[in-house]
């Protein structure tokens, strides 16, 4: 019974057991009962604070604690979750219901979780429910089935990393203090598996090639929920974890681990510029954004920590948002393809403003939420190169660079993404008849949006003062100073005296557009995808994206492929005759003797 009364076993225990509701309930009232779980917990979060820090235990063994750290990501878990379950309220199958209760429990589990067989538990169920949700959509399935072998791979990382930590201390350690010996070879071997664990999770380099694919043909429902923010909070929780001590032990961890970070910022964002498929290309960014995380905690200060705590909330805000657009964009026109799109923002003005809204924030502009969380890490960049020797030095300036030049080419990827599907002529009929998405989906962008807004404003109150309650991050020293008052200000003062100039030149002539001397004409119409597509002739390129496009350095697929070529020369062994076998029998009876004697 205590589970039923525990603060922190309920947070598993009450979306567990709507789950279970949520299978037998008509599903109408199914969707309801989402709404209604995830605001309880909203609230039951809140009074947790209070009772901090706070734990479960079973029959004497600690199962859960709750720290800052854990109860950062546990209050935007839940916050997000009202936003989901509002958009699911217009979900067409009970199952999608369920499937998300499910999801939200074992992912509270997960980052409540102290002890670490259980941990390893609910990381692995949450793993699972890619693949259920996945596989509602048959062109889904293979797509799925890759998510739930990387998932796989993400658990067994996990299970050596942990077995092998245990093997070098007493035997007995908490999730909430990892410390593995980085002098040691076993150390490393710790660090290296829960790092690619937390990697394989969060859509990382090397790991991430289960993410676009899956994004691209998964329901939007299991997309927004999981690859874009659960995962991503989960394998950041893990990796801030991993790296609170390792940095103390060996600096230089920090420096490869931020070259991880810029790398993974890059090579998503190239591979997103290119993309036709919307949400394959949000599938793109889900990956690059993740590097900002890594490069931010990377830098083992203060300010650069924070900021990559900060972004990864910041990115499941907005990137769910972004996902949960686009789904209200596929289910009007009946396609995500930018070719097949355009003129949707007079069609769906709610969607729009709420995908512009989080279309900013991804690309870092004031005063949304991911202009300061990228402000943040870079400044924390800085003051780690401040402190480098000369070697590391010049491998944290590529990074820094590399994370500037991320961010302006993520700016031009969403510019194409906007242009695309709300500002060009449509491209079909389906485009010109759409119309807007139920109201509970439009709400749910636009209150994903104005969380994006919010936590630009207020971000120093909330949630940044849950993050100065982490231990060594109660002080920050900022390299400079951003008011996002005055920059209000500003904006405030050049729309007056846009509208006073509007009003007082209002006499203007009205007409026809002309381009080139002709009257605009359908014909005319100037593609949003066009100009990217010369980005993939240009050289060395060309031979990047081609090789990509054919699974060339997809550690997946040459993984495959590897087992499919291995057993190939050992067929040739079975001839099918009695004598050759028997010799072989003999030849290893032989062998045996050998390594024996």
């Amino acid at each position: 019974m205590e589970i039923l009364v525990n603060p922190v076993a309920f947070l598993v225990f009450l979306p567990l057991a709507a789950a279970l509701v949520t299978a037998v309930l008509p599903r109408i009232l199914s969707r309801w009962v989402n709404l209604f779980v995830s605001v309880s917990l909203v609230i039951w979060i809140v009074i947790l604070y209070g009772l901090l820090p706070a734990s479960f235990e079973l029959r004497g063994t600690l199962l859960m604690e709750v720290d800052a750290l854990s109860y950062f990501g546990l209050v935007f878990v839940q916050i997000l979750a009202v936003l989901f379950a509002l958009y699911i309220l217009k979900a067409q199958k009970r199952i999608i219901s369920t499937f998300f209760m499910m999801t939200l429990a074992f992912t509270n589990g997960t980052l409540a979780s102290s002890e670490p067989i259980t941990f390893i538990a609910f990381w692995g169920l949450t793993g699972f429910m890619l693949y259920l949700f996945g596989i509602r959509k048959k062109v889904a399935g293979d797509a799925s089935r890759k998510a739930l072998m990387i998932s796989g791979v993400s658990d067994a990382l996990l299970i050596f990393g942990f077995f092998a930590l245990a093997g070098t201390g007493n035997g007995v350690f908490s999730v909430l203090d990892l410390r593995p010996e980085m002098g040691t070879f076993w150390g490393g071997m710790v660090f290296i598996s829960l790092g690619l664990a937390a990697f394989a999770k969060a859509g990382a380099f090397p790991l991430h090639v289960w993410v676009p694919g899956y994004c691209e043909k998964a329901p939007v429902e299991g997309t927004f929920t999981l690859p874009a923010s659960f995962d991503k909070i989960l394998g950041i929780y893990l990796f801030t974890r991993l790296m609170w001590h390792s940095n103390m032990f060996h600096p230089a961890v920090g420096v490869s681990m931020a070259v991880v970070g810029a790398f993974t910022i890059i090579s998503g964002v190239m591979m997103a510029l290119v993309q036709h498929d919307g949400k394959k290309l949000l599938g793109y960014h889900a990956v690059s954004q993740v590097g900002y995380m890594i490069l931010g905690i990377a830098t083992g200060n203060p300010i650069g920590v924070a900021g990559g705590l900060l972004h990864t909330i910041n990115n499941a805000t907005y990137k769910s948002g972004l996902f949960m657009g686009m789904g209200n964009v596929e289910q009007a026109v009946g396609t995500a393809d930018l070719d097949e799109l355009g003129g949707l923002s007079k069609r769906m003005p709610a969607t729009f403003g709420g995908m512009l809204v989080n279309s900013l924030s991804i690309s870092g502009l004031p005063p949304t939420n991911g202009f300061v969380s990228k402000w943040l890490v870079y400044q924390g960049v800085l003051i780690a190169i401040a402190g480098a020797g000369t070697t590391a030095r010049l491998f944290l300036v590529t990074c820094l660079i590399m994370a500037l030049f991320g961010s302006a080419l993520t700016l031009a990827s969403f510019m194409k993404l906007t242009y695309s599907v709300f500002l060009v002529r449509p491209a079909s009929d389906k485009s010109e008849k759409a119309n807007e998405a139920h109201w509970s989906r439009s709400a749910a962008v636009l209150l994903n949006a104005g969380l994006c807004l919010f936590i630009g404003i207020a971000w120093f109150f909330f949630p940044l003062g849950l993050i100065k309650g982490l231990p060594g991050l109660e002080t920050l020293d900022y390299l400079g100073t951003y008011s996002v008052f005055q920059y209000l200000g500003i904006v405030v003062l050049i729309a007056v005296a846009g509208w006073l100039i509007f009003h007082v030149f209002k006499k203007v002539r009205v007409d026809a557009a002309f381009v080139g001397g002709q009257r605009d004409q359908p014909s005319f119409k100037v593609s949003g995808v066009g100009f990217f597509n010369e980005v993939k002739k240009m050289s060395p390129l060309k031979s990047i994206y081609g090789a990509a496009e054919k699974g060339l350095i997809d550690i997946y697929e040459l993984t495959k492929s590897a087992f499919v070529k291995i057993p190939a020369p050992l067929k040739k062994l079975h001839t099918g005759e009695l004598s050759f076998y028997s010799l072989w029998i003999v030849v290893g009876f032989f062998i045996l003797l050998l390594v024996m004697m």
